[in-house]
């Protein structure tokens, strides 16, 4: 064949095999896109929590070509699961993302996402019961009627001081109201039970300008007396320390250390020795609750009154950022224990409350799961807040005093109240070592209102 006579017969075989290929595209009717999950299917995580991981859906056309800009809706099939939606259409290559809370009821629970367009997938989890716990309520008499308080930190006392062997310090917090928020002393010899100490009057201390906040208190044995240490919050943060030979009388307040707000938030104190004093705070930096992350920092001090500037600690977390810190020293177990609640970056409502341990207080070691998440009471409802932790280790007891609250609506908002446990150690260490199995909760962005560093205890 003649070489332009052999180019026309491929010329013409192209031809004829691009328009058999396009009547084929234009004759056969495409076929519907598909919605599929690109990950996320099968995941577990105890009820009422966060899954671990990212619920991720993938939209292409019968071709298999991304679909982007496709409005993506999500539904849970069970009415107490909440979904939050990263993503309300598809991105450029077509994926859409969520975040799925399980409600409290255990076993499967399924999610449906769909498009307008009919193209459907089906998402499936698995709810585990909680460990069990047993918080039970503590009421307390607070001086201004209303039985609502925060901030609880514990005391054992020596037995030459006769009388209770227990003293718990808390600040009243009546539906956020800050101006009560002053320290205040309590006495029990059980732990569940508290009273005011005969010939104290409550408040120990006020202020007519801020609010007193986040009391610890500590037993001296070479004084022979009780300090508590409560920040002062106004225009900057101040650390003061009050001091009492029997518990009734209390010294005139003294400045121990001061910085910008909210740098030194949750003093804790320690002490081991009569010239070995450690104060662990978090420093929030200048927006607070609003801040994106913590720091958990350490000043040392030869008298408990004048102390060093702050040094770094190593307090990393899984579930977000140390908000309160209450560190005790365990001499049986020569190590530092330390219980705080989570902030998420950007606010402070909290919602569980992690453990940590350290050899030396700077290098801490965290665990899987939390000691305790919110709903452990109808107290502690929606928020776990500041907590104080107690190692007994002639019983081999922990106890572990709660605050929280409960979000009651309207011009009430929260109610903040008090929570006891008690435990042996082995159950303490069993609870928290129990695998991994939630990440940031996101009720506080999707239903609760938000704290502020003016509404925050």
């Amino acid at each position: 064949m003649p070489m332009h006579l052999r180019r026309s017969h491929v010329v013409l075989t192209v031809a004829l095999m691009l328009a058999t290929a396009c009547s084929r595209d234009v004759a056969s009717p495409a076929a519907p896109p598909t919605l599929s999950v690109a990950a996320g299917e099968g995941q577990a995580a105890l009820a009422a929590t966060e899954l671990p991981q990212h619920v991720v859906v993938v939209l292409r056309d019968w071709k298999q070509r991304p679909m982007p800009g496709v409005p993506v809706t999500w539904t849970p099939l069970a009415s107490g699961d909440v979904v939050l939606p990263l993503d309300s259409a598809t991105d450029r290559e077509g994926y859409a993302r969520a975040r799925w809370q399980l409600d409290t009821a255990t076993g499967t629970h399924t999610l449906s996402v769909a498009t307008a367009a009919g193209a459907s997938a089906h998402v499936t989890a698995y709810a585990n019961a909680r460990p069990f716990s047993n918080v039970s309520p503590l009421p307390v008499v607070t001086y201004e009627g209303s039985g609502q308080a925060v901030h609880p930190d514990f005391v054992r006392l020596p037995s030459t001081w006769g009388g209770d062997p227990f003293r718990l310090v808390a600040t009243p917090y009546p539906g956020g109201d800050p101006k009560y928020e002053n320290p205040s002393l309590f006495t029990g010899s059980t732990g569940a039970s508290w009273a005011v100490p005969h010939g104290t009057q409550n408040p120990l201390e006020t202020s007519l300008l801020g609010y007193l906040s986040d009391p610890d208190i500590l037993y001296d044995p070479d004084a022979n007396e009780l300090r508590i240490y409560y920040r002062h919050v106004k225009d900057e943060n101040e650390i003061w320390l009050i001091r009492s030979a029997d518990g009734v009388t209390w010294s005139a307040p003294v400045l121990t250390v001061h910085a910008p707000n909210h740098s030194i938030v949750s003093p804790s104190v320690v002490r081991r020795s009569a010239t070995e004093w450690l104060m662990w705070s978090v420093n929030a930096g200048a927006r607070g609750c609003g801040s994106m992350s913590t720091a958990v920092e350490l000043r040392r001090s030869t008298d408990g009154v004048s102390w060093s500037p702050a040094e770094p600690t190593v307090l990393g977390d899984r579930d977000g950022f140390a908000w309160h810190v209450d560190v005790e020293w365990i001499p049986s177990r020569s190590e530092y224990w330390a219980v705080y609640p989570i902030k998420q970056a950007g606010g402070c409502v909290t919602d569980r409350l992690r453990f940590a341990t350290s050899p030396d207080g700077v290098r801490w070691r965290t665990f899987p799961s939390p000691v305790l998440v919110k709903g452990a009471n109808d107290e502690m409802r929606d928020i776990i807040y500041r907590s104080s932790i107690d190692f007994d280790a002639a019983s081999g007891t922990v106890s572990i005093w709660y605050s929280g609250a409960t979000y009651v609506g309207g011009s009430a908002g929260y109610s903040w109240h008090l929570a006891w446990e008690r435990m042996t150690m082995p159950a303490l260490f069993a609870r928290v070592n129990v695998p991994a199995w939630e990440a940031a909760s996101m009720d506080a962005a999707m239903s609760l209102p938000q704290l502020t560093n003016e509404t925050a205890p």
